[in-house]
């Protein structure tokens, strides 16, 4: 699916634009696959460490973590870095972020030349208890200019941001703030200035867009199944990442398809990224006060 007009306008003006049912089930069948197997070795792996009493092998996909951890708080609580894109390295969701259907939709902010950033994310919001300290990926307002190195501050990439399941605000659906991207400005200490709040249902196969300024966050997940959800983002190639030290990878290109990254490539790439920088590396000199945004706001402004 291209954006039309519309979308480019609504993105202009709000900041981020929902593009609906952009995605198939075959498109995200390839994560739910990857990550099915990742759930499934854990599960054999605890229960041969009799930490779970049942390896839950009949529960669905949005269920089956949820049961484990109720069980086994370490997982819970360890369940974000277990599941880290470039720890698990999975070919089914390494070919989804470079699939047709997303980056036909992503060309239209980006361009025909994409890179995707290695600041790429999994997350499974797992059903939340605030007595018990359990509030998995309940996540401040925030823009995401500001996790990046100073060499991409000028840089404009998008937020994609992708429901492996139904979304609502009962299971901690996303919410944005409406047009503050067009203040220009980065608020590095997360105080964030009066802004419109927009919650964001979705149903699987939608796909929302974001400005790198507009802020958002997510709530708690009231429910007793897991909200999964990706957050993948998109630049053109050829242009710092701001995350140097793991890797990206060229995900199109029309002027040569040569340069478009292999899976065996971007797999062992992170291999030996992980064994050299094993946590990320910290921004040196980071700002504590709103500073003017001075780089480019994007092809569609």
């Amino acid at each position: 699916m291209n954006l039309t007009n519309e979308h480019l306008d609504r993105f202009t003006t709000d900041g981020y634009v929902v593009v609906e049912g952009a995605l198939s089930d075959a498109d995200i069948d390839l994560v739910i696959s990857d990550y099915e197997t990742v759930v499934d070795d854990l599960a054999r792996d605890l229960y041969a460490k009799n930490r779970i009493g049942y390896l839950y092998e009949y529960e669905p996909f949005e269920t089956r973590l949820a049961r484990i951890c109720d069980e086994d708080d370490t997982t819970y609580f360890d369940t974000d870095d277990a599941l880290d894109i470039g720890r698990v390295r999975g070919r089914g969701t390494f070919h989804f972020m470079r699939c047709p259907n997303l980056l036909d939709v992503i060309e239209g902010l980006i361009g025909p030349e994409i890179c995707c950033s290695p600041m790429t994310h999994i997350r499974a919001k797992l059903p939340t208890d605030a007595e018990a300290g359990r509030e998995s990926n309940v996540v401040f307002w925030h823009q995401d200019a500001i996790f990046l190195h100073e060499e991409a501050d000028n840089v404009f990439f998008v937020t994609t941001w992708i429901p492996l399941c139904d979304t609502s605000e009962e299971n901690g659906c996303l919410r944005v703030m409406r047009g503050v991207h067009r203040n220009r400005t980065v608020y590095w200490n997360n105080e964030m200035p009066d802004g419109e709040v927009v919650s964001v249902p979705m149903r699987k196969g939608d796909v929302i867009l974001i400005h790198k300024l507009t802020p958002h966050s997510s709530g708690p997940n009231h429910t007793d199944r897991i909200r999964w959800s990706m957050d993948i983002r998109y630049q053109q190639r050829g242009t710092p990442t701001g995350r140097s030290f793991w890797p990206a990878f060229d995900a199109r290109s029309v002027t040569n398809v040569e340069n478009e990254t292999a899976y065996e490539t971007w797999r062992d790439d992170w291999v030996k990224a992980l064994h050299t920088f094993p946590k990320k590396v910290p921004r040196q000199n980071r700002p504590t006060q709103p500073l003017p945004y001075l780089g480019d706001m994007g092809p569609a402004a």
